[in-house]
């Protein structure tokens, strides 16, 4: 009889209180939804409001407690440039000898955009316990609680999950696939508000769909990120047998990030997303997925291959984020162009 290990029983429990979480949620939305009566505006959004500030308190309180694998990496970074009697990076990144280190890794600088996101994500909470909202931006909130209420909670899941205790590779999925549930979840969030809105108040916008497709872009990228970084714990610390198969996975990794940024991006007419896809694939070619092993295996070429693959989607990604976010300054003046354009040719 095999026994399970401790590091078993962990996986084991955070994969089912993930699993929990989606189920619980889908069930106390319906539930909540059904005992709410129809002529009672806004009150669906009275019972979120507390649920919603716990959550991301609960959350904000996860990524603080210190230990999991991404510490260790700044500490070890921090120890690095001691050493070298050097300042410090404010974000350091990922170690160029970590066994997490994959050909998508992105530099240092990528991750300046969670304070961005933590911060915007605060405006959003107290912006949805407000007592003096509109209807539109009411049922927008409502509509996006119970999907906010998951993300919070398989993003304190992934920070038990993304620690020592589960980097082996038969544990190391699980971070990265609660990280692309939570991209599925902030995903719906940001097409409940999408749905909701009739005419949406610019602070509606501000407020409550940008922080949540800003969170949503970037985790979206640390989902393929995260399995790139599975792809090089499963191979280390054995010869690199699966380098051309490690090379293959960040080409399409690369490709499709940009075409879920574009698609995503093209579909609701809003440049976020896509925008912080493109933020991720520019670090992701600035570091350039240098690795010792790799380099001693394969050589440096393949590498700048892949570092120039990223740039080109990460080009192809902010295009489309410039001509999004340029379009409705422009869209009033079209026609009359077009008009004029016409005019000319007769």
């Amino acid at each position: 009889m095999v026994v399970p290990s401790p590091r078993d029983l962990g996986a084991a429990i955070v994969t089912a209180a993930g699993c929990l979480a989606w189920w619980g949620v889908e069930k106390f939305a319906g539930w909540l939804s059904a005992s709410t009566p129809a002529s009672l505006a806004g009150a669906t959004l009275a019972r979120w409001q507390w649920v919603n500030i716990a959550a991301f308190a609960v959350n904000v309180v996860s990524v603080a407690i210190p230990g999991r694998i991404d510490d260790e990496m700044a500490e070890q970074m921090k120890k690095e440039a001691k050493a070298r009697k050097k300042r410090p990076s404010v974000a350091p990144g990922v170690p160029k000898d970590s066994i997490y280190r994959s050909l998508v890794t992105p530099a240092g600088w990528a991750f300046l955009i969670w304070p961005v996101i933590y911060l915007a994500e605060s405006v959003f909470t107290a912006a949805q316990a407000s007592d003096a909202l509109d209807p539109v931006s009411t049922a927008a909130y409502s509509s996006a609680a119970p999907w906010w209420l998951l993300a919070c909670a398989l993003q304190s899941l992934w920070c038990v999950a993304f620690r020592d205790w589960a980097k082996a590779p038969e544990h190391f999925w699980i971070s990265g696939a609660l990280l692309a549930a939570e991209a599925v979840a902030l995903g719906r969030a940001v097409s409940a508000v999408d749905a909701a809105r009739v005419a949406f108040p610019t602070a509606a916008y501000w407020c409550g769909r940008l922080p949540l497709a800003l969170h949503h872009g970037w985790i979206t990228a640390a989902a393929v990120v995260n399995v790139n970084s599975w792809l090089a714990v499963s191979d280390y610390p054995n010869e690199i047998s699966s380098a051309e198969f490690q090379a293959r996975a960040a080409f399409i990794s690369h490709a499709a990030a940009a075409f879920c940024g574009c698609r995503v991006s093209w579909t609701t007419n809003d440049p976020t997303f896509v925008g912080v896809i493109a933020w991720a694939l520019y670090a992701i070619a600035a570091d350039g997925g240098w690795r010792k092993r790799l380099v001693e295996r394969i050589g440096e070429e393949p590498l700048r291959a892949i570092a120039r693959n990223a740039l080109f989607h990460a080009r192809v990604a902010s295009a489309l984020c410039v001509y999004l976010a340029a379009k409705p300054l422009v869209d009033p003046y079209l026609p009359d162009a077009f008009a004029g354009l016409l005019a000319w040719k007769r």
